[in-house]
């Protein structure tokens, strides 16, 4: 058995599905993708931000501040395990209640995303309590305190502030973790790959599915009614007749 394969209706068809799969394709590369706006790795056992900008700052006492063996759990660009920030509760746990801030502009970003590995000694701060702020002098409480597990696992901490729409486009916007629950000095957390990301508002702005289907839709009718117009000119001579665009009108009712 052969199969025979209308070659002319296939190259007719060509165009048409050419529009559609690159209008498609191009809608597809548009897709709003999270960039890295400030990330700290304490890879270099201190409080400067390892890629992008931003500044953090704790209020912690300094000898409880160390650093200790790190993780690659939301890890970015390659960056090995290396180094993560220690906080201990420090002598008569004075350092419940202190926190660690960072300031990262999101000027040009919306759909903000905090994100961050870590773990906690069983007498260290239990009870964390993560804030943001629109002009990074007042905090806001955002969501319930967190417990810090025993290891850092593979799954990082993830704080989504899309519905934050004040934190969008904000040159000051900043956030806060603030520690309580430690019950002995030496008691500690670990925290590393703290990440903040964000959408570029320029591509934020994706055309809907059905602007993307109404675009290939009409780009198709305009193909169909050229085709239908080069079938009519084809047929008038052949017959030798003039071609008017009357005929072109007609010519799908006559198929």
């Amino acid at each position: 058995m052969f199969i025979t394969l209308d070659f002319r209706r296939l190259t007719r068809r060509i165009p048409f599905n050419l529009i559609c799969a690159v209008l498609i394709f191009l809608a597809a590369s548009q897709v709003a993708r999270a960039d890295e706006l400030a990330v700290w790795n304490f890879n270099d056992s201190n409080l400067n931000v390892d890629h992008g900008s931003g500044t953090l700052t704790t209020n912690i006492n300094a000898a409880n501040v160390l650093f200790a063996a790190g993780t690659t759990n939301n890890a970015r660009q390659g960056d090995p395990a290396g180094q993560a920030l220690s906080l201990q509760g420090g002598t008569s746990n004075v350092n419940n209640g202190r926190n660690l801030t960072f300031n990262v502009s999101t000027l040009g970003f919306s759909n903000i995303t905090v994100s961050l590995a870590t773990q906690g000694t069983s007498t260290g701060f239990n009870s964390n309590q993560f804030q943001y702020s629109l002009d990074g002098i007042s905090f806001i409480d955002f969501g319930a305190p967190f417990t810090p597990a025993t290891a850092f696992g593979t799954v990082p901490i993830v704080f989504s502030l899309a519905a934050i729409v004040g934190l969008n486009n904000n040159p000051n916007a900043a956030f806060r973790i603030v520690f309580n629950g430690a019950t002995s000095s030496t008691g500690n957390n670990r925290i590393d790959n703290i990440v903040v990301e964000g959408t570029s508002i320029d591509t934020a702005e994706v055309p809907e599915p059905a602007s993307v289907l109404l675009l290939v839709s009409g780009l198709g009718g305009l193909y169909k009614i050229r085709r239908r117009k080069r079938v009519a000119k084809a047929r008038a001579a052949t017959e030798g007749r003039p071609y008017s665009c009357s005929q072109s009108n007609n010519i799908r009712g006559r198929r």
